[in-house]
């Protein structure tokens, strides 16, 4: 597969794949997928930007086996290890019984995308959480299918990954955790894992949030393999490098576009920047209130204008959904500034 670490590229990707406009797909608020080329550039889990060939065929042979109810690595954090993680894996009842676990906590968990990771992955978001409240954070590296070289591998992992945290869900809640107490965040690639996490539990978690979700190679059209607006009872999107390294579609119940959605305050042209920058904000969504704009259609966030059309929202935040009850696809826009706290 042909893959190059590319810098010079980024102002010619950003501007050679802007937001499209298409015909309603039947989903209120959606339109047609962006039409995908040969090559994209795609960021790692650490920002470093590939130029990847989407329909090169995949070299089995020349990767590692991953097998994720084994692979996948649950490190819990909590107030009495904040820093520290846990290390709990799949169904080991010993771990779980020797941790910080508490069944009657809120429970946290979040993703990370493609490329190297560690228990480190969203450790801001991490922090805010245990700032907020006395909950569990559980971080699900699944790096031993993510750092690889080959995206069409990673992407091709999604589902796989998504099952085997829907699996430890279900055996939290067997050990007295409960569904109305869980909510699952991803980045990028880890944003169609927490839906397809969603979508596999025995019963449905309390939310889903998708932190500008990865666009090469998930298609509109395709729902089973991509975050949907029913993969729990609240599903949450938040974009910040649309129609680029993130999709440009609303796939959540209540989608939040920052600054149009496309790039942000301090990233110019970078927009591995834009697209990781959706981490900070929710995290600081955690601690601070981002108040949002309801607007009519997708169409105002692509025309950088949003008269109010409605119940104002919140984005992100504890509890998750502050924005009130709003039909599949409803959009919002909200401002935020160039450094910390982005208020």
């Amino acid at each position: 597969m042909s893959i190059y670490i590319v810098f010079a590229l980024l102002f010619a990707a950003a501007a050679a794949n802007p937001l499209l406009q298409s015909e309603n797909d039947g989903e209120e608020f959606l339109s047609a997928e962006i039409k995908q080329e040969n090559w994209q550039l795609i960021p790692d889990n650490n920002g470093n930007m590939r130029l990847v060939d989407i329909n090169d065929e995949i070299n089995m042979e020349a990767e590692p086996s991953f097998n994720a109810p084994t692979d996948v690595r649950f490190n819990l954090f909590t107030r009495q290890n904040p820093t520290v993680p846990q290390l709990i894996q799949l169904r080991n009842n010993a771990q779980l019984a020797a941790s910080n676990f508490v069944a009657g906590r809120q429970t946290r968990f979040h993703a990370h995308g493609w490329g190297a990771a560690s228990h480190n992955a969203g450790s801001q978001i991490r922090n805010a959480w245990l700032q907020a409240m006395d909950c569990n954070v559980l971080i699900v590296d699944w790096s031993a299918g993510s750092d690889t070289a080959n995206y069409i591998l990673a992407r091709n992992r999604v589902n796989e990954v998504g099952a085997a945290v829907a699996d430890y869900i279900d055996w939290l809640v067997s050990q007295g955790s409960s569904y109305n107490n869980v909510v699952v965040t991803g980045h990028s690639l880890g944003a169609h894992v927490a839906g397809a996490a969603g979508k596999r539990t025995n019963q449905p978690i309390q939310a889903v949030v998708g932190l500008c979700p990865a666009g090469p190679l998930f298609s509109v059209d395709d729902p089973a393999n991509r975050i949907h607006h029913t993969d729990a009872q609240y599903v949450e999107q938040i974009t910040t490098n649309a129609g680029q390294l993130g999709h440009d579609q609303p796939f959540g119940v209540a989608n939040f576009f920052a600054n149009w959605g496309v790039t942000q305050p301090g990233c110019g042209t970078e927009v591995g920047c834009s697209h990781g920058r959706v981490l900070d904000l929710y995290a600081s969504s955690i601690i601070n209130t981002f108040p949002a704009t309801r607007c009519a259609s997708l169409q105002n966030i692509r025309d950088n204008n949003c008269p109010p059309a409605g119940q104002a929202g919140r984005m992100g935040g504890e509890p998750i959904n502050n924005s009130g009850a709003m039909p599949a696809g409803t959009v919002f826009f909200f401002a935020t500034t160039a450094t910390f706290p982005f208020v």
